[in-house]
């Protein structure tokens, strides 16, 4: 805000420069101009003078202050009430680095399943937003977390995928962690800081909170974040529908399957949130492989003020051939209907808020790591039912291959759409100033007796789409983390609203 008496800004300081064969025609605007110039300018910047070790990001501006867009700019990029959201916010630099703090350095971060790290000593590598991470099962069975970045110069610890081991060595000097990250070597101690460095204050940075959910691990850098379970909401009974079919759960296979996409990580977990819409279009000739075409009848979508989203069809399609996959599914029904009712037979996808997606009809589960506004890093996991016989557990792997793998009839169809997108944004300017349209799905929610959420009656909608951008918002324009009353999800998923 321009105070009375002030100096006006020199708006050279603070906008763009031309291009250097333009800068004779730079000059300083002065009086009302410098005013209305600097106001638009604070319409979209907020300029906050923290210092970088205080969990903001540190860039656009010099002398360790950070440039941050501002609330009411972003509430003028998302407008739900509308169905209506600017581009620009799957392509700005700096909208991106605000997520990295607010939205990836509060939330609930899918990191392993239990059947990954079973044993003491065993570890694997992943990543919470931009930041490496390790986690390691202890030996007394719990879960703990870290970045995977030593106190002394910030290089790797472990550089492994997974494994099992008793420490993490730094290659860099020789600086070493338990399991626990705690430092419990340094090379020439005594000769190189005179017994003057304390091992206790340099334990690695530990992921503030760990929790599970049925052996889905997750990990939160907020200490002050509302439980897993609280923030998972409803979206736990369709989870428990997936999990819970037969004895003994599910079960991660090894190996991760890894590819980069050149677009925006929202672009993928909004897809997942509930866009089933794409998918006689963008899918049309895969989907005649699989059986006969689909309807908005034939499903349902529900949104969640969580800011999850879910689509499900109700029942499989038809099978062609005696393969194992289909054989143990049949074998299995009427046990998981006994168990988990109607969502035994349900062919569904979802999205836990912000990046974690599953694909159960696929046996699949994707995590989408940002590596840029315009670039991320799909992680998939291929999830099995534990005590499934071999040939199934093999033919489910295969199954999430053929379609969900990268070069999967479905997946290749998913990955040019996102870059396609993202290439349009990078390189386009028209592009960024429209606004896309989410309105599909934009009545009130029908309600179900025995399905929880803002449930709709429909396959085809956006109303998970709209929750996810809502909590989204909330997020990037709060600087504490946004608690959600029972009152506000009551009101969200009562029927007609």
């Amino acid at each position: 805000m321009l105070m009375a008496g002030a100096p006006l800004p020199d708006t050279r300081a603070i906008l763009p420069r031309p291009a250097a064969s333009d800068d004779r025609s730079w000059p300083a605007l002065t009086g009302q101009k410098a005013i209305d110039r600097f106001k638009i300018y604070c319409s979209y910047m907020t300029i906050q003078g923290e210092a970088p070790d205080q969990g903001r990001p540190n860039h656009s501006c010099s002398g360790g202050r950070t440039v941050v867009p501002s609330s009411d700019y972003l509430k003028s990029l998302v407008d739900i009430e509308a169905g209506r959201i600017s581009p620009e916010i799957f392509i700005d630099e700096d909208i991106y680095r605000l997520e990295l703090d607010r939205v990836f350095g509060r939330n609930w971060l899918f990191l392993a399943h239990d059947s990954m790290i079973p044993k003491p000593g065993d570890f694997f590598s992943t990543y919470m937003g931009g930041d490496p991470v390790v986690v390691a099962r202890q030996p007394d069975g719990s879960v703990r977390a870290f970045l995977n970045a030593c106190r002394h110069r910030g290089m790797r610890v472990c550089r492994a995928e997974s494994g099992n081991t008793k420490s993490f060595f730094c290659t860099y000097h020789g600086w070493a962690y338990d399991t626990a990250g705690n430092l419990i070597n340094v090379p020439n101690l005594s000769d190189a800081y005179k017994d003057r460095l304390s091992l206790k204050d340099n334990g690695l940075i530990p992921v503030a909170r760990i929790e599970s959910y049925k052996g889905l691990i997750f990990g939160n850098f907020d200490a002050t974040a509302p439980s897993l379970e609280e923030h998972l909401g409803d979206l736990k009974y369709y989870i428990d529908g997936w999990v819970d079919q037969v004895d003994g759960g599910i079960e991660v296979l090894p190996g991760v399957v890894r590819w980069t996409i050149n677009a925006n990580w929202k672009l993928a977990a909004e897809q997942f949130a509930g866009d089933t819409y794409h998918a006689p279009t963008s899918h049309a000739s895969s989907l005649l492989s699989f059986g006969p075409p689909f309807e908005g009848k034939d499903g349902a979508h529900v949104a969640f003020r969580e800011g999850h989203g879910e689509s499900f069809l109700f029942k499989r399609h038809t099978r062609f051939s005696e393969d194992p996959l289909s054989l143990y599914n049949d074998a299995k029904l009427e046990a998981a209907k006994a168990r988990v009712g109607d969502r035994a037979e349900f062919v569904a996808n979802f999205t836990a808020f912000p990046a974690f997606s599953g694909l159960p009809g696929s046996s699949n589960i994707r995590v989408w790591h940002p590596k840029g506004p315009n670039k991320f890093e799909i992680w998939s996991f291929t999830v099995v039912d534990k005590n499934a016989p071999p040939e199934a557990k093999k033919a489910m792997q295969v199954s999430a291959s053929f379609t969900e793998g990268p070069a999967g009839v479905v997946e290749t169809d998913d990955g040019e759409n996102w870059g396609l997108i993202g290439a349009i944004l990078e390189q386009g300017h028209q592009a960024r100033k429209m606004r896309w349209n989410y309105q599909m799905g934009d009545y009130p929610a029908t309600g179900h007796e025995e399905f929880p959420g803002a449930y709709r009656d429909s396959f085809f909608g956006e109303a998970g789409h709209r929750a996810f951008y809502r909590r989204w918002l909330e997020f990037m324009t709060s600087e504490e983390w946004p608690v959600l009353t029972q009152e506000e999800r009551d009101a969200f998923n009562k029927p007609g609203a």
